[in-house]
This record gives structure tokens, sequence and C-alpha cells, in this order.
């Protein structure tokens, strides 16, 4: 006989477990053994109406009722209902914790979701604390440019995509999609957010890094923003491009392991890079010519200037050995090229 007319009592006999003798009293158990809600919950702790809710839902399905109308439950429904109760302690969603009770997703498939949910948030959580740090730590005059620079990047990611558009937009069409996408991948930088398995190489957020992110993406959307060299400009646009990588490249090595002779092997690539688009040869006069270029560039409204500047100020001027081909790894190689040529260095500085 059961004890009670509610779902809280324990009912059943000894143990918690009753056999059913009616039809539809007890169906569905495996040899009718079953579990009364009140044994559920005192063998784990849960209220009742936790019990309940979770029935109610269809994560704890019940195997029957007595005739008194108590929820049953099969005798294996105990550490089904110890998973969720340890899964719900770790803030796992119910809609995750449904999928697993119905079979459709394991218990592995739930965990790295969820890692990657928190993973996602914590980025999202890191990038408006340093924005709100970056408003927070700046004169009151300067607060109102810097809140309408960083409400206009919205989330990071967008931001990202914004800036790869830019460079789809500005480089020449006829440039290789292979080194067209090796030039973006190089020119923008990942958001400065917590670092995912997916952007390992993401600069440290801190206030200064978010804001130069702002002013990149300021940059590339403004209306003045300005396109990279095209084909009336530097003649066969794939070697110079692709010079301006190998160059980089090597300009990287050196920066890592501090080879001068990789630092002038780099330089020599990056001048005769230059120096081809016009027909000459890599001589002291077109050298002094270069400097000279490059000097005028500095002025205060240099896109180029600008845009790299800002660059650097998110990846680093040393940056990790990882970082040699990560995104925006062209700003600190371009940085030690363009002090090397025209001995004065890019940073605002």
């Amino acid at each position: 006989m059961t004890r009670g007319t509610q779902d809280g009592n324990t009912g059943g006999t000894q143990g918690g477990n009753t056999r059913g003798t009616q039809g539809g009293n007890l169906g569905g158990t495996q040899g009718g053994d079953t579990v009364g809600i009140g044994e559920l919950a005192a063998r784990t702790g849960l209220p009742v109406k936790t019990i309940r809710y979770y029935s109610d839902i269809g994560l704890l399905p019940e195997s029957g009722r007595t005739p008194g109308g108590h929820r049953r439950y099969a005798a294996d429904a105990l550490p089904g209902l110890r998973l969720i109760q340890r899964l719900r302690a770790l803030g796992t969603p119910i809609s995750a914790i449904a999928a697993v009770m119905a079979g459709e997703r394991s218990l592995d498939e739930l965990v790295s979701r969820e890692l990657d949910a928190v993973q996602e948030q914590l980025r999202e959580a890191t990038w408006r604390r340093e924005v709100l740090r970056s408003l927070d730590d700046c004169p009151a005059p300067e607060r109102p440019r810097r809140l309408a620079l960083l409400a206009g990047v919205g989330s990071p990611d967008d931001a990202h995509d914004r800036l790869v558009r830019y460079w789809h937009w500005a480089l020449p069409a006829g440039l290789p999609r292979r080194l067209a996408q090796a030039v973006i991948d190089g020119a923008v930088p990942a958001p400065p957010t917590a670092a995912t398995p997916t952007t390992p190489t993401a600069a440290t957020p801190n206030p200064a890094t978010v804001l130069a992110y702002a002013e990149l993406h300021a940059l590339a959307t403004a209306d003045d923003r300005r396109r990279q060299p095209q084909a009336h400009q530097v003649g066969d646009v794939a070697s110079f491009y692709a010079g301006l990588l190998d160059a980089c490249a090597l300009a990287g090595e050196a920066l890592v392991s501090g080879c001068p002779e990789r630092r002038a092997e780099a330089l020599g690539h990056f001048v005769r890079t230059y120096a081809r688009v016009d027909g000459h040869d890599d001589t002291p006069a077109f050298r002094a010519h270069l400097r000279a270029l490059f000097r005028r560039g500095r002025r205060a409204g240099s896109f180029s200037l600008r845009y790299w500047r800002q660059a650097l100020a998110v990846t680093g001027e040393t940056p990790p050995p990882s970082a040699a081909a990560g995104q925006g790894y062209l700003a600190a190689p371009l940085a030690a090229l363009h002090e090397q040529v025209a001995g004065l260095p890019l940073t605002a500085k």
C-alpha cells in the first residue's frame, strides 16, 4: 500500500519501491519496480517541487501513477536525476540538459559546446570591461570622442569583419586570391579579447588595445579611407605584394631572433621590392630617395601611417614567435622596416 496523498510523501514499501498490480498504476517499468518522488528527494537533497518541475518539462519522465495520483519513476531514474542535478549546479541550461537526457547529444558534446559558449561570453565580457575602462581612464573633454569611437565598433567580431571587407575593397582587383588573403590576414589583427582556440594570437585586452582597435575600425569605415597601391602605381601588383610579404617574413624572423644578418636581409628585400616598381636597382641613391619618400609619408593625415600605427598598438612592437604568421602579423615587421628605411619609428612616440 502507499502512504500519503501528495507527491511529496515517500510512497511505496520500504526501500521506496512498489510492485504495481493494476494496469496504468506503474506502467512502463521493467519488472514493475518504481520509486516515489519523496525518495528521489531524500536521496538527492532536491526539493520535491524541483523534481516535479523536471518531470513537468520532460527532463525526468514519470513511469506511471498510483491510483491516488502519486508520481512513480523507474528504478533507474535516480542516476538520471543526479546527472540533471550536477549539470544544473554548473549552470548548464535546461535546453542543453534536455538534449542529453533525450539521447540527442552525448555528455562529451554538451561539455564541449558549453565550454565554447562560456569562452564566447568571456570574450564579450572582456571586451566590454576594457571599453568601460578606456572610457573611465580618460580626460573628461576626450570622453565624448572616445565614446563615439568605441560605440561605432559594435561587437569586436563585427569590427573585424568590416576591417576584412575594407582590405578586400582596397587591394588591387587583379591580385591572386591566395596572395590577397595572405595580405588581409597579416593586415587585420584579431580583436583584443580573451584568447580562444580560434584566436590564440589575440592581443592582450586592455584599454589601449581596445581603443586602438576602435581607431582602426574608424579608419577603415570612414569616407576618406584609401585604397592600397594599385596596378597603375606599382605595375606588377602580384610581385609587389609578394615581395612585401617576403620582406616582412624575414623582418619578423629578425625581430624574434635578434639576428643582424636577417635584419639586413629583410631590409634589402624590402628595398628591392620598391626599386623594381620604378625599374631601379638597390643603390645608395635609391635608398636616399626611398628614405625621403617614407619621411614625407609621415605627414599627420597619412592614411597608411595612421593605419599601421594603430595596428602596431594592437599587436605590439615585439610579438611572440607564435604570432609570426597570425592575424595582423604584418604590423611589427612593417614598423621595423619603416624605421630602418626612414630612420624614424612608426609609433606615435
